[in-house]
């Protein structure tokens, strides 16, 4: 019975690390299309939101148990 709460609780944690990963990467399609048609400021700004997600990105496929 212990051996089975432990893996619900390791799916738990990997469907709540998954659902993070997936709202980061819709996040960054949305800045990648918004790039395209941004003048070179807002580019320059994207690119930095961009790159903070991608740290988050990294971050959290680290967590990976």
């Amino acid at each position: 019975m212990e051996k089975l709460l432990k893996e619900l609780e390791a799916i738990s944690f990997e469907q709540k690390r998954l659902a993070e990963l997936e709202d980061l990467l819709l996040t960054m399609r949305s800045i990648a299309y918004e790039a395209i048609t941004s003048d070179e400021k807002r580019r320059d700004h994207l690119q930095k939101q961009f790159e903070d997600l991608q740290a988050q990105v990294k971050f959290i496929e680290a967590q990976k148990r």
